[in-house]
């Protein structure tokens, strides 16, 4: 699959939603559900990558697909973690971020603080442990077949837990928010034809965020998630037929720091400092593990791989043939 700059601009909707309610959750009491938007567009992107080198090589590396993920998750995450460290946030608070528990270590009631929202990076990282290892047994056509039987068992067992577990359970837990994961996933894998008004899911979203109902209090915080689910995976599917707004040159530029901005904004935001200063704060440092950090190990890692992938065909080139 190729890259699909309509995406980058619905990601940066996302964020723009995600940070809206942790600045002002009363105005905006449903800005959690961009978190949705963020699993499903992740599900949709990994999907289709795995997809596209399992039938372009005949398999997939996995080694290299872990250190890609590594490569985009860990350095930015560790920067925030030291800084705050540096400040004196105390390590029981850091340890769950920086180790990929802070999900279920929310669950347990554990108070993490301005690493809060690190909770969403957990899921993330989890997923990809563990989506090319099931990737790889699947036969290729099969895929709508799995895809989809994983994807209702997911959606069915997120409305059970509603009913059978904790609320912070099935808001925070990798189990019930690979619904939304999965979701993407399977878009990835089935070709839609275009959905009929699908140029208003955007909207929609933008319209459930504000509405008190489906926000921070009761379970139509819980099942409003499949509403949000079910808009995301519209909005993407508007968004892979490329619209051209969302392929602005603004919104794509957001979305190429939208790590940055994601995991510094909340650290700014929850701090004993005015509102315009965490909006500046946040924007620097945002740029700055992007340019200083996220992109120089980004390209150190292309060009490994692509020395690595240089060597393997020469070595290949030089063999002796199975004629000679």
């Amino acid at each position: 699959m190729g890259r699909i700059a309509a995406l980058d601009g619905l990601r940066t909707i996302a964020i723009a939603m995600v940070v809206a309610y942790h600045v002002d959750n009363e105005l905006v009491p449903a800005g959690h559900w961009g978190v949705p938007l963020f699993f499903v567009l992740s599900g949709f992107v990994i999907t289709g990558s795995i997809c596209a080198e399992i039938d372009r090589n005949g398999g997939l590396d996995l080694l290299g697909f872990y250190r890609k993920r590594l490569v985009r998750l860990v350095p930015a995450l560790a920067v925030v973690c030291v800084a705050l460290l540096a400040v004196g946030t105390a390590w029981a608070q850091v340890q769950p971020a920086i180790g990929f528990y802070a999900n279920y270590a929310r669950t347990e009631g554990v108070t993490l603080g301005r690493l809060t929202h690190t909770w969403f990076v957990a899921v993330v990282f989890h997923f990809y442990v563990v989506w090319p290892l099931v990737m790889k047994l699947i036969p290729a056509q099969r895929r709508v077949q799995v895809i989809g039987a994983l994807t209702v068992a997911a959606l069915v067992w997120r409305a059970i837990a509603i009913e059978i577990m904790s609320p912070g359970w099935v808001y925070n837990a990798t189990d019930t928010n690979a619904a939304a994961l999965l979701v993407g996933c399977l878009l990835a894998v089935i070709d839609l034809r275009r959905i009929p008004l699908a140029q208003w899911s955007i909207p929609a979203l933008f319209a459930l965020m504000l509405l008190p109902v489906f926000g921070n209090t009761g379970s139509m915080i819980l099942w409003g998630g499949f509403l949000a689910v079910g808009l995301s995976a519209v909005a993407v599917e508007y968004a892979r037929h490329a619209p051209a707004w969302l392929e602005n040159r603004v919104l794509r530029k957001v979305a190429e720091v939208s790590f940055g901005i994601f995991l510094w904004h909340y650290v700014f935001v929850r701090s004993d400092i005015p509102l315009w200063s965490a909006a500046i704060f946040t924007i620097a440092a945002a740029l700055a593990s992007w340019h200083l950090v996220e992109r120089p190990i980004a390209s150190w890692e292309a060009n490994q791989t692509a020395r690595s992938n240089a060597t393997s065909d020469r070595l290949l080139s030089e063999s002796p043939s199975d004629s000679a």
